[in-house]
């Protein structure tokens, strides 16, 4: 096969495939667009999760009516003249990629006017084709609309998530920014309907309440630091308010958001021993470093960056965190989404059944182990391998550690993992009763106030009906506030809300095809069950064993982890020499 240049039309499209993975990487070039224009006011708008439409509109300083048309052009930019200034990048973009790559995938209008121009000037391109320009009636600034993203592209579209989750992850984009630039005021709307607006009154905590809620902004703590040349602020929330997933930590490079494995590392050891196991801080870093420390050119979105002195912007980041958490008091442990257990009340530490008066002691579980197994480790495959399908009759002798249920069946000793199994009966329960539509939801006696980031606002939207097979009532209560009017019937009273969010923030994961449906019930099975730790009646112990027994997949819990670990009569007789 000979070797071709490629067409202009096919290699525009496929550079594009770098720079625009989704709809909001069309907002994200296009705000950045806009703050290095030095716009003060930018409103974001998006139709059906921006692949209808997505329009961009600032006030900054326009373009020139002869250079429109160009801007359009690949590598076509105002902020780069020669290779010494890619060692100083201080704008956010430079390539001159966005907007060609945005016209190569969609139907784009722009119309932009300079402050001293008499009128604006519009340009507009048919996927990477020129289709018309002229002048226009505008005020100063620069709008940019997509429509009909990919639609000449189906194989893209077909990778694209829901329009709730793309709306999401446009929110999500001008989120940040408005995080980053407190001084702009931003404003969202999805689907008509305005989501979230910042004043640009240039304080970070304002930004952070139109963000997070007015609530959760205003116990934010503060801390900064300056030291040869480097800068540090950050706002962040105290140990008491944690969230389920890494997500709110977010980090901006000399106002950059990006990425950084190593600094959201730094975030989270500064909470080391703070936080409960499986929680994660909120937080909002600003780094200003010298721009010849950071390499910005090293990812075809921009999002990720490369430090010179990584250890020492690490330092920067963990030390002054720390230094201002130390005086609050860890964390033990912290309720689990308010799910409670689903057998009568814990009593004391059972005894063996057949001898009430010999109480088995709470060694730790790992001597029970080494006991029953000489040090050797029980592989989970080797005990999936000897129990395939269906479970033996099973009967609970007692609790190791108050984590692990011992029980004897036909073919040995069963040690079971009681969270793990609660979750496995938990799980199968609530995918029976979503496919009945028999989830029972429960009116609270006094609906709860929810303060909702843009980004879970988006999902409440699209996924209100899921949310409501799963026992939640919610109604719009104003600017970001949403009322909680009803919860799951097995949901304590006592923080439905925190549940509720978590739920959100579950649907925000990019974790592949996996059915909203199957997430929310693993989610809601891993709150609802018991916790390991917690001690188990006698009673409580056979319950939970009847329930796995009858379980379809009895072997593993929702999220693959292993419920039991099998030792054969055969071992077990071997181990005491009599075999």
């Amino acid at each position: 096969m000979s070797i071709r240049v490629l067409s202009p039309e096919v290699a525009s499209r496929i550079a594009a495939g770098e720079v625009v993975e989704r709809p909001a990487s069309i907002v994200k070039e296009l705000v950045e667009n806009a703050l290095d224009a030095g716009a003060t006011r930018i409103s974001v708008e998006a139709n059906e999760g921006g692949i209808a439409l997505i329009r961009v509109v600032d006030n900054g300083c326009g373009i020139d009516a002869e250079e429109l048309a160009l801007a359009f052009s690949r590598h076509a930019t105002s902020k780069l003249r020669d290779d010494a200034d890619l060692e100083a990048i201080v704008t956010l973009g430079f390539r001159g990629e966005a907007l060609p790559s945005i016209a190569a995938v969609a139907e784009v209008d722009a119309v932009s006017r300079m402050p001293d121009a008499p009128t604006a000037t519009r340009v507009r391109f048919r996927f990477g084709v020129l289709d018309g320009q002229g002048v226009a009636g505008a005020p100063s600034g620069t709008s940019i609309s997509a429509r009909n993203l990919f639609h000449e592209q189906p194989a893209r579209l077909k990778f694209l998530r829901s329009a709730g989750s793309e709306a999401s992850q446009i929110a999500s984009v001008v989120s940040h920014y408005a995080l980053a630039y407190p001084e702009v005021a931003f404003s969202l709307r999805l689907d008509g309907k305005e989501t979230f607006t910042t004043s640009g009154a240039g304080s970070r905590r304002e930004a952070a309440a139109g963000v997070y809620g007015a609530g959760l902004a205003a116990g934010f703590l503060e801390a900064s630091e300056q030291a040869d040349g480097f800068g540090f602020e950050a706002l962040f929330a105290p140990p008491s308010v944690s969230r389920a997933n890494r997500g709110y930590v977010t980090i901006f490079i000399n106002r950059r958001w990006v990425r950084s494995r190593s600094l959201s590392y730094a975030v989270e050891e500064a909470y080391s021993g703070l936080l409960p196991a499986r929680r994660f801080p909120i937080a909002v870093i600003d780094l200003r470093l010298p721009p010849s420390e950071v390499d910005v050119n090293v990812h075809p979105a921009k999002a990720e960056v490369r430090l010179r002195n990584e250890r020492q912007v690490f330092a920067l980041v963990q030390r002054p965190l720390r230094s201002a958490l130390a005086g609050l008091a860890p964390l033990g442990s912290e309720p689990m989404g308010g799910w409670p257990r689903a057998f009568a009340s814990p009593t004391a530490m059972p005894q063996l059944e057949g001898s009430p008066s010999l109480a088995l002691r709470q060694e730790p579980v790992q001597s029970v182990l080494r006991t029953l197994v000489d040090g050797s480790r029980v592989e989970a495959a080797s005990a999936q391998r000897e129990l395939p399908g269906s479970l033996p009759i099973l009967r609970a002798l007692g609790q190791a550690g108050t984590t692990y249920i011992i029980a004897e069946g036909p073919a040995g000793l069963y040690l079971i993992d009681q969270h793990a199994a609660h979750e496995r009966v938990l799980f199968e329960r609530f995918l029976t009763e979503q496919m009945e539509m028999s989830r029972p939801a429960q009116p609270l006696l006094a609906p709860v106030a929810l303060e909702l980031t843009p980004a879970q606002q988006s999902l409440v939207a699209v996924y209100a009906g899921v949310l409501r097979e799963h026992g939640f009532e919610i109604e719009a209560f104003g600017p970001g506030g949403y009322l909680l009017r009803a919860a799951p019937a097995d949901l304590r009273r006592d923080d439905p809300s925190r549940a509720f969010v978590e739920l959100l923030d579950l649907l925000t994961r990019e974790d592949g095809p996996v059915e909203p449906r199957q997430r929310l019930a693993a989610s809601l099975a891993c709150h609802a069950a018991v916790r390991a730790g917690q001690s188990l009646a006698a009673e409580e112990m056979r319950d939970l064993i009847r329930q796995l027994e009858a379980c379809e997949t009895p072997q593993t819990c929702p999220h693959g982890r292993p419920t039991m670990l099998h030792l054969s009569a055969d071992e077990l007789a071997k181990r005491f020499s009599r075999k």
